[in-house]
């Protein structure tokens, strides 16, 4: 099966909840889909994401950056994503090992932390760094897609935070059409 890494909707609105989103129906084994299949696959999506720059994607195409990034989305997704409060302390390591290898910087007036070299760990310390942002100033809590075989998750910013799909025109739709048929 090929991956979509590259058409892959990036809902979570953040890419450290993006990177969890790319494995789809997380919550169904039967329909399971990773989409960072290979390295190709993964600067692929941390372009979309916004992770790394195309320069910087054809600079690490000779690195293996799957593994950081995997064991990355791992974390985030068994100590964030699938559980009421965030373990800050199974997080913390990356959020460490991303800051050991960064530097602070002003950006448009605004300070913040930015991963300096170019190397297999870059795409992962920054999204570390995204995570470290989203826990210090979380925009929103942290929700799951409704639909318990999608297993999506994003920022909830909606108003009242009743937000309950990952995407209204896939997973919202799909239970729409299913009570309209339960209906009739």
């Amino acid at each position: 099966m090929s991956s979509r890494a590259s058409t892959l909707r990036l809902v979570g609105g953040r890419p450290c909840l993006d990177l969890v989103n790319t494995v789809s129906w997380r919550g169904d084994v039967s329909r399971l889909e990773e989409h960072l299949t290979g390295n190709p696959e993964c600067l692929v999506w941390c372009r979309r994401a916004g992770v790394v720059s195309s320069d910087e994607e054809r600079a690490l195409a000779a690195l293996d950056v799957r593994p950081p990034l995997l064991s990355l989305r791992q974390a985030v997704t068994d100590h964030l994503a699938d559980i009421r409060h965030p373990d800050l302390a199974a997080l913390q390591p990356f959020v460490d090992d991303a800051l050991r290898h960064s530097e602070l910087v002003q950006d448009h007036g605004r300070t913040g932390w930015q991963v300096t070299g170019v190397d297999a760990d870059m795409p992962a310390r920054r999204i570390a760094l995204d995570l470290l942002d989203l826990l210090l100033d979380p925009p929103g809590p942290v929700g799951r897609c409704a639909d318990p075989a999608c297993g999506w998750v994003y920022v909830d910013t909606s108003r009242g935070h009743r937000r309950r799909w990952c995407s209204s025109a896939d997973c919202g739709n799909r239970e729409r059409v299913r009570r309209h048929a339960a209906r009739s």
